[in-house]
């Protein structure tokens, strides 16, 4: 039994023998720091979040960088609903090599006033972790007093340069000189940083808005008169345990002939293909950038989608969305109820099984018959 071992059970989905591998291990060296941080996973991955919890803390005590097991402690408590508790180990990620935060050489603002200071605040990991906090930015710029300047990835770019603009905000992408600002800070810390609880949405949903233009284009394509909805089924193929959030193409069948136009959102390349009878129309292959995404969405009526940046994008637009959770959710989603506090407009469908999507689809599927 290894620690490789363990981790590559976690990465199939197979979580119960992740954990006989990893108490294995244990009962050898109760102190291992990463087979606990390992159990803490694998007891995550089975919804087992207080003795998760247990695990990964122990495991941040005995690590000589304890950085890893507090982030995904944190994680934990912010699953649970602990923001308090949980907002400080979601602050370790700047912490962890594996995600690739710079150390800038200027000081991290804390969420003090630094009126006539420049302040830089910069994007970070996935599209939709920048959608979910970037509308915390007018908070920031109101709270520092700061000349505030927002630096993104290009593919972020053209979607969010409005929203800053109309903020006051600077936006850029590309190379950015540090030393040209007096402090900065990641996106995803403003809410802690502003002290924000998650009910409190920092700016009105909708907060994102499409280029005029180009989402007249996708309404002249939709057909008229008829309901369309828009489906998207898979997440980041890059993401270790992207199998959990995905699913099968096939599994959306139900949702054709519920009286709605099916529109897909799946940018090529596809892993699963969809079947001949899910699709009335396909938009996926013309998704060219995010701004053109903004666009299509815009133009539908609603969106089902898994856990993904699409649904983010659809919650920040203001778009109804219909997201199907498995049966462990990401933290931002709770683990409990439909709605949440992060995007008025969205319905959360859960399993209630790990890797049963019939439930959360079938729900999907009579929605869209009301």
């Amino acid at each position: 039994m290894t620690i490789e071992a363990g981790i590559a059970a976690i990465n199939r989905g197979d979580a119960a023998a992740a954990e006989a591998i990893f108490r294995g291990i244990l009962a050898a060296e109760p102190a291992h720091a990463k087979a606990l941080h390992g159990l803490g996973k694998a007891l995550h991955d089975q919804r087992q979040l207080e003795q998760a919890l247990v695990a990964l803390e122990a495991a941040g005590r005995a690590h000589p960088t304890p950085h890893l097991g507090a982030h995904h402690a944190g994680l934990v408590r912010l699953l649970l609903g602990d923001h308090a508790g949980g907002w400080p180990g979601w602050e370790a990620r700047r912490l962890l090599p594996s995600l690739g935060f710079a150390q800038l050489p200027v000081p991290f603002w804390q969420g003090e006033p630094i009126s006539g200071r420049r302040l830089l605040i910069l994007g970070e990991q996935g599209i939709g972790d920048v959608v979910q906090f970037v509308r915390f930015l007018p908070a920031a710029a109101a709270r520092s007093g700061a000349a505030v300047t927002f630096g993104c990835a290009p593919p972020l770019h053209l979607l969010l340069e409005p929203f800053c603009r109309a903020h006051g905000i600077a936006s850029v992408t590309g190379q950015i000189n540090p030393l040209g600002f007096d402090q900065f800070a990641w996106i995803g810390s403003l809410a802690h940083l502003l002290g924000e609880p998650p009910a409190s949405l920092g700016a009105v949903v909708p907060y994102l808005r499409p280029e005029p233009a180009r989402a007249a284009i996708w309404r002249r394509r939709r057909p008229r008169g008829d309901r369309c909805v828009g489906l998207c089924w898979e997440g980041r193929a890059t993401h270790p345990q992207d199998a959990q959030p995905s699913l099968p193409p096939a599994a959306l069948l139900p949702l054709a002939g519920q009286g709605a136009v099916t529109v897909g959102l799946q940018r090529p390349p596809l892993r699963g293909i969809p079947p001949e009878a899910l699709l009335d129309m396909n938009w996926g292959p013309d998704m060219a950038d995010l701004a053109e995404t903004a666009a299509m969405l815009s133009a539908l009526d609603a969106v089902v989608t898994v856990d993904t940046s699409i649904a983010h994008m659809a919650g920040a637009l203001g778009v109804p969305c219909w997201v199907l959770l498995p049966w462990v959710p990401d933290w931002r989603w709770g683990l409990h109820g439909e709605a949440t506090p992060w995007y008025p407009g969205m319905t959360l469908l859960r399993q209630t099984q790990a890797g049963d999507w019939a439930g959360p689809v079938a729900r999907a599927a009579a929605a869209l018959r009301a």
